[in-house]
């Protein structure tokens, strides 16, 4: 048999990790469908801000989104549009596609952590324990998001350069100036998604911890009782 103790320390490692895991899967899941979604990446294109001079209509907008997302997916092998992408451009969009894979793989583990967690919860059933280790392990989430988010504000340029230095191992990201990539993919483009990505994720957590308030707050009449 557990004994009480153990259970309400089980409660409360369980709650921590939900949180946990809740944000890596929400994270990994938003990460995975923007990148490889043809109808979200084609309004996320700066495409007004496309030279004519490149060769490029608006009618080249949806295949274009549709090829990055493909791409991404691993639903082609080679990035190439009527052959105005650099050689540069291919190999970096191949260098890209795993990590989105990848992505989708923490997504789905977390999610399934989520859902054991969940379960653990249950079994324990000390639900005010293991609503406190959920406020600790979204609190433990808000303050890296919040580091990484002032970071940003700062610099967002060493913030960029930071995480491609960390998940490439050459330097094929760094675009010459004019590269048909980066015109079409500039650094507004990142911001805008980290922006809606970002507040998603936001709400997500929020919506735990809000659900973890309200689990403290039963506990606490039913024992006021």
């Amino acid at each position: 048999m557990v004994s009480r103790t153990s259970r309400s320390s089980l409660a409360l490692l369980c709650g921590i990790l939900l949180a946990l895991a809740l944000g890596v899967g929400v994270l990994g899941g938003m990460l995975w469908s923007f990148g490889t979604s043809a109808a979200l990446m084609e309004p996320a294109l700066q495409w007004d801000a496309v030279p004519e001079e490149l060769g490029l209509t608006q009618a080249d907008r949806e295949p274009i989104a549709r090829l990055i997302a493909d791409t991404m997916a691993g639903r082609v092998s080679v990035f190439q549009y009527k052959g105005l992408f650099s050689r540069q451009a291919e190999t970096h969009m191949a260098d890209c596609a795993p990590l989105f894979r990848l992505a989708r793989t923490v997504g789905l583990i977390g999610f399934g952590v989520f859902l054991a967690a969940l379960g653990l919860c249950f079994f324990c059933g000390d639900w005010r324990k293991s609503a406190v280790g959920i406020l600790i392990g979204t609190g433990i989430l808000l303050v890296c998001a919040a580091a990484l988010g002032v970071w940003g504000l700062i610099d967002f340029d060493s913030l960029f350069t930071a995480f491609h230095r960390l998940m490439f191992t050459n330097d094929d990201w760094m675009f010459p100036a004019g590269d048909l990539l980066i015109t079409l993919m500039p650094v507004t483009f990142f911001t805008r998604y980290a922006a809606i990505g970002g507040g998603l994720w936001l709400a997500s957590l929020i919506a735990l911890a809000a659900v973890a308030v309200l689990l403290i707050r039963k506990s606490r009449k039913r024992q006021a009782q």
